[in-house]
């Protein structure tokens, strides 16, 4: 009976540590450190590498993010949504770089985000925030 016992609970445990592992190893895919503000959306892509911003209003405006490493004083990067409607990035209209300077984990970034009216408008709406990469 004790065997039956210790063999039932080794199949679990292995289980309980292999999921452990995988989810520990398993990239995330999803963007942190969202920031919003009226008219636009930022946040940073640790495992694409980038800086994304969303266009969260149809009013002809550019959504626009910067974010810039506070521990080295480098730019991390930046994303621009020019077509002035309702989207992300990903869309038309859109400018994006890969990140110009990868931060190391604990390195302390701040990502901004506003929209502006063409290319030399003034920034509006204009968030800021601060977190640990």
């Amino acid at each position: 009976m004790r065997k039956r016992r210790l063999f039932g609970l080794v199949p679990a445990t292995t289980a309980l540590v292999l999921g452990a592992v995988v989810a520990a190893t398993t990239p995330a895919h999803a963007a942190e450190n969202p920031l919003y503000t009226t008219g636009a959306k930022a946040f940073v892509h640790s495992y694409y590498q980038r800086v994304e911003v969303c266009d969260t209003k149809a009013d002809g405006r550019r959504a626009m993010a910067l974010a810039t490493n506070l521990t080295t004083g480098a730019i991390v990067g930046w994303a621009e949504d020019k077509d002035g409607a309702n989207g992300c990035t990903a869309g038309g209209g859109l400018g994006i770089d890969p990140f110009w300077s990868t931060p190391r984990r604990g390195d302390r970034i701040s990502l901004e985000v506003w929209i502006q009216d063409g290319a030399n408008g003034r920034q509006e709406n204009f968030r800021s925030t601060e977190f640990s990469y």
